[in-house]
């Protein structure tokens, strides 16, 4: 396995389709054991941005929090290897799932956060992250065990502030309520966060295959050891409403870029 990049700095302060296919068009070497942070974010400002509010309408992100967004751990299986891309399942089975996510700045302006770096990831159906099927759940980051890459991906924010990400709802593992995770930078700032659903949706999507090869959830939104503290987790939960055979998912994350 390639040698891991360096980890990022943590918070100091507190595309498109176009994309997906100019990074899947190159060397498999030079998108997957050399791109680096520095190197995603050029690719992604060298192609058009696609307007996220324009193609899946403004209601979805409408009335903005411009709250400052609580931050949360990284958690052991963050990966500095971004991939560019909006399709991230790699064709892991599961509910379909499309997030929206938008970034403002975190005063009385709201004003968006274009260009901000923004990276998903999160776990499959069956609890397991990519790079760490069969690995051991400790504090601190964990080193990979494989090259997997599915559900993890990198976007950059379009002129309203926001992305979309074409994903599966997550599963769950032990002492974690279902959750994504994000990473997001701005300039030489960084905010990683993680965002959550409502327990109605999450009872409905694992009572469906293939959740029910992972059964007796052992931990709720109210049990959470990194969710329960937060006083108002409006903050930090995903807006769900159904979209085909899965969910569409909306949510602002609010940040001080100054």
């Amino acid at each position: 396995m390639a040698k891991r990049p360096k980890r990022p700095r943590d918070w100091r302060g507190s595309r498109s389709d176009k994309a997906e296919a100019a990074v899947n068009a190159a060397p498999r070497g030079a998108v997957e054991r050399n791109m680096n942070r520095r190197t995603a974010v050029g690719v992604l400002g060298s192609l058009a941005f696609g307007t996220v509010a324009a193609a899946w309408g403004r209601r979805a992100l409408a009335q903005p929090v411009c709250t400052l967004t609580p931050e949360q751990i990284e958690g052991p299986f963050y990966l500095d290897q971004p991939r560019i891309r909006e399709a991230i399942s790699e064709g892991k089975p599961g509910v379909p799932l499309q997030l929206i996510l938008r970034v403002l700045e975190a005063s009385t302006s709201c004003a968006p956060i274009p260009k901000a770096a923004v990276d998903v990831w999160q776990c499959d159906a069956l609890g397991v992250y990519s790079g760490y099927e069969g690995a051991a759940i400790a504090p601190g980051h964990v080193e990979p065990v494989d090259d997997k890459t599915f559900l993890r991906g990198t976007q950059l924010t379009d002129a309203a502030g926001a992305v979309r990400f074409r994903t599966i709802y997550p599963g769950w593992y032990q002492g974690r309520t279902p959750h994504v995770h994000l990473k997001l930078r701005v300039g030489a700032k960084a905010a990683t966060t993680q965002l959550y659903f409502p327990d109605e949706v999450t009872n409905a999507v694992y009572a469906r295959a293939p959740y029910g090869r992972h059964p007796n959830r052992d931990t709720t939104n109210a049990t959470d050891r990194f969710l329960a503290p937060i006083a108002d987790r409006s903050l930090v939960m995903w807006t769900m409403a159904r979209d085909g055979d899965g969910y569409l998912a909306t949510a602002t994350v609010a940040l001080r870029t100054s």
